[in-house]
């Protein structure tokens, strides 16, 4: 295990140790007391946290940099947001400061090629791809450079965090789900949604052409848990994930999959399980509503079961609760994630 450590001055500081550790149980962090001083196991590393008269000091603990440097940003953004509006300085020792994080890497376009009108499948290169190469973390944060400017990539500032960067040429930061990847070869593949009120990677995947650089840095963002029965649901932006599931799940795997999208035309065949029903709704019809159609699912009890759910953010609120409060479905058995807001630019 590699480690840093913060010392951080403080008005309160047991009062941002206890909202900082309320925020963690609350997301099902595993917490314990030992004498003193909090214990957290947060993913692969451990945070130790002790609140003394006027500092609160932190130690971060993980077997890897890009885990050290995941659980010192953790740490750092929930205290500065907890002191708020107090600005305490938070400056780690363990990690350069002004160095690109480790988890980073810069890709090159190598080729682009359009698999229905609204869904583009671009390829990249890049070296040392062999951590994102995990069914257990399907997504990746991308960075689009303003377009007309040269890449600045970010760089780890003293607090863990990324280092501010002129406005100008700050990089746009959106998260999208890697479709295949070949370590060996240090390719992969990600398929982008061309919206038409189009957001920074839409936009920039309208003109992607090979030879251009994106960064990349990850992965993140839990997968569905394999279970006896599964329900598979999303829009558009939620098909690479989809997709990306089945294809890892043993053929005896069984559920079903509901899909929406804006025209037939952009449905694409899905590798699956024989076990799999897909449902293709479409949306412009009005034929069948999205969310009533995941909420009438009987979701059976008699073996383990996992629910996941990718779409806008209001679908997911309600599909959430529905799983939740009316199914019983443990945290456990299930995932919903927004992927983008009704009213919002998209990605």
């Amino acid at each position: 295990m590699i480690s840093a450590q913060a010392k951080i001055r403080l008005g309160n500081p047991s009062a941002v140790l206890t909202a900082l550790r309320d925020h963690m149980v609350e997301h099902d962090i595993d917490i314990h007391d030992v004498e003193d001083v909090v214990v957290a196991h947060i993913r692969a590393g451990e945070a130790r946290l002790h609140a003394g008269d006027i500092e609160l000091s932190l130690e971060a603990r993980a077997p890897s940099q890009s885990q050290l440097e995941n659980l010192a940003s953790f740490l750092a953004s929930h205290v500065l947001e907890f002191a708020h509006p107090e600005k305490p300085g938070v400056e780690w020792s363990g990690l350069q400061a002004g160095a690109r994080f480790s988890d980073f890497r810069e890709m090159v376009v190598t080729r682009v090629e359009d698999l229905t009108p609204h869904m583009r499948r671009i390829s990249m290169k890049g070296e040392d791809l062999d951590c994102f190469d995990t069914d257990e973390d399907l997504h990746v944060r991308l960075f689009f450079p303003p377009p007309g400017q040269e890449p600045l990539w970010p760089v780890r500032g003293a607090d863990g965090l990324v280092q501010p960067a002129p406005e100008e040429r700050k990089p746009a930061v959106r998260k999208y789900t890697i479709r295949r990847i070949d370590t060996d070869a240090g390719t992969l593949d990600i398929d982008f949604v061309i919206h038409e009120a189009a957001g920074p990677g839409s936009d920039w995947a309208k003109g992607a052409a090979p030879g251009m650089r994106i960064g990349m840095a990850g992965p993140g963002g839990r997968s569905a848990r394999q279970a006896d029965w599964m329900l598979l649901a999303g829009d558009e932006t939620a098909l690479p994930a989809i997709a990306r599931i089945l294809e890892g799940l043993p053929v005896t795997a069984a559920g079903i999959v509901i899909l929406v999208a804006d025209k037939t035309a952009d449905a694409i065949a899905l590798r699956h399980p024989p076990g799999f029903r897909v449902e293709r709704l479409d949306r412009r019809s009005g034929s069948a509503d999205f969310t009533s159609t995941v909420l009438a699912i009987d979701i059976p009890r008699d073996r383990t079961r996992f629910c996941w759910a990718g779409a806008e953010f209001d679908e997911i609120q309600a599909i959430r609760r529905h799983w939740r409060d009316t199914v019983g479905l443990s945290s456990g058995e299930q995932l919903a994630v927004a992927y983008w807001r009704e009213g919002k630019a998209a990605s």
